[in-house]
């Protein structure tokens, strides 16, 4: 199933923090809780509500735990939209273990005719980070360098 921007709701909390910006995020399924993270960390820097499926971007990590891929996870599509300014407006995680996952995102290339553009997020901290599951589904907290 594809998560889309305009799927994140009440799922997504924007967190107060000393010079930098947090998250808390839920979801019913662990890909889930990836998917709408992404979106929302890149819902920070950019108005999603703009960005088209134009393209379709392949994304394969490996990582040492689940902390450590949803760090890299979301640093890495930061520095997709930092560098090659790319941004996602569709995540789908399609396999995912402790230690690995294979996804894809779908967007287009920075307009900044057309994208408003928010907050510069600099990267993604280990401070505080956390993927817990509930009895719910899974939770996740997460602090950005502004």
């Amino acid at each position: 199933m594809v998560t889309r921007a305009c799927d994140l709701g009440p799922c997504v909390r924007e967190l107060e923090h000393t010079a930098d910006l947090g998250l808390e995020v839920e979801a019913p399924s662990l890909p889930l809780l990836f998917e709408r993270a992404g979106l929302a960390m890149l819902g920070l820097m950019i108005d999603l509500a703009t960005v088209e499926p134009r393209e379709r971007d392949a994304i394969a990590l490996a990582a040492d735990d689940r902390e450590a891929l949803f760090h890299d996870w979301l640093q890495h599509l930061l520095v997709r939209l930092q560098t090659g300014a790319f941004a996602c407006g569709e995540l789908t995680v399609e396999e995912l273990s402790e230690r690995a996952l294979r996804a894809w995102g779908a967007g287009e290339r920075v307009d900044r005719a057309r994208h408003r553009l928010h907050t510069e997020v600099k990267g993604v901290t280990y401070h505080e980070l956390a993927v817990r599951e509930t009895a719910t589904g899974w939770w996740a907290r997460v602090i950005f360098d502004v």
